[in-house]
């Protein structure tokens, strides 16, 4: 990280927002996010509010802008594991959990084909 980077722990709602808003006044910035997943429980919700719309309106713009934007690096299943350091020279360490299927992967089903094990969803 630079000195002008910025840590955003949560990559909710509120956490995109404030990570996509320090890195379009040119700040590199990190999100890490526990979750497999970024968007926190507005991806979860049918609807929301005030527009009583759905999380996509304002989370599929805010998941593009996060996209098109190199300043922005996340990670998910990803947690702090240390913080070290001092204001505007912290050192953080964190631990990233294995996702087992990664972004290589293109839904072919090959994996599928070679898994020789079934298991009920519930």
């Amino acid at each position: 990280m630079s000195n002008s980077s910025i840590l955003v722990i949560g990559g909710g709602f509120s956490g995109l927002t404030a990570a996509l808003e320090a890195a379009e006044v040119g700040h590199e910035v990190f999100i890490v996010e526990k979750m497999p997943y970024l968007g926190g429980r507005v991806a979860q919700l049918k609807h929301y509010f005030p527009k009583l719309c759905p999380p996509s309106c304002g989370l599929e713009i805010n998941f593009q802008r996060i996209k098109n934007n190199p300043r922005v690096k996340h990670f998910t299943l990803a947690e702090v594991v240390s913080v070290s350091g001092g204001p505007g020279n912290y050192d953080v360490k964190i631990k990233i959990s294995p996702r087992y299927v990664n972004n290589n992967c293109t839904a072919c089903d090959k994996c599928v084909e070679g898994c020789p094990v079934e298991r009920d969803s519930a």
